[in-house]
């Protein structure tokens, strides 16, 4: 055999390739993971997909609800990386994180509804304000301690989909929700009524910071190589415009300006 033809041999051979499949839940959270008869797609999983192809990683995607994916991934130790996944405390103590990309947490009411608070301290004085909010998402810290306290006052009702977020606020059972421009819009577009032009108020909430996302890759299930491989080709696969393309071939480029950045 040649000597190049040599060397390009034991190239692939030595190149790093994940020891056996990688098990991520997929749970329906509007365009950015989608389920339809058992099949998943979407904007992680199909930039997830190509970089496992790249680093020569196999991807299953089971499919289960959204609390059930966090169970896997942080208690019962099914899952070996829950994607997306904003970063907070409590999952960094079970899990390690791997950033990819910032969202942009905002409040949104219906554009006929009074002019918002402005900040979260003002939020949480308004008593009669009550909230729709998907039970185990999370944005951060300060998002965290403002739904503890809305839960204390009883002033927040935990639903399974961005769904029926959408269909509460529209039957005015509710006067709010947070969640990144993105999520809502996924979630309006999969309505049966679809997006009514100007139908919501999207406002920034001082206090409430840009959330970090990205994976949480299981201490439990993985090996050290194996996730040194994977993150470090999600990164590489984040920094040079993969993942945006990805966000961009399901949303509007400006939805996607107005709550994906990198920093």
């Amino acid at each position: 055999m040649p000597l190049a033809a040599a060397l390009a041999v034991g190239a692939v051979c030595s190149q790093a390739e994940c020891s056996r499949p990688i098990v991520v839940p997929a749970a329906p959270t509007g365009f950015n993971v989608k389920v339809a008869d058992e099949q998943v797609s979407g904007v992680y999983p199909d930039w997830l997909r190509e970089v496992g192809r790249r680093a020569g990683c196999q991807i299953q995607f089971p499919v289960v609800p959204r609390a059930r994916a966090d169970s896997m991934t942080f208690v019962s130790g099914q899952a070996d990386m829950l994607i997306p996944a904003s970063q907070n405390q409590e999952r960094d103590q079970k899990a390690q994180f791997v950033h990819l990309v910032n969202l942009t947490p905002t409040l949104i009411t219906l554009s006929t509804a009074p002019v918002p608070p402005k900040d979260l301290y003002t939020l949480e004085g308004r008593s009669k304000l009550r909230a729709a909010l998907v039970r185990s998402y999370s944005w951060g810290n300060e998002y965290d301690t403002l739904v503890r306290k809305l839960a204390v006052d009883n002033r927040v009702d935990f639903v399974n989909d961005l769904e029926t977020v959408g269909r509460m606020l529209r039957a005015g059972r509710v006067d709010f929700t947070i969640l990144p421009p993105t999520l809502l819009h996924s979630a309006l577009q999969a309505s049966p009524d679809g997006v009514q032009s100007g139908e919501f108020r999207f406002s920034p909430l001082a206090g409430l910071p840009k959330s970090r996302v990205g994976a949480y890759m299981s201490r439990q299930t993985l090996s050290p190589s194996d996730t040194d491989l994977l993150s470090t080709a999600m990164v590489k696969s984040a920094r040079d415009g993969s993942l945006r393309a990805a966000f961009e071939k399901y949303y509007p480029p400006e939805v996607v300006a107005a709550d994906v950045s990198n920093n």
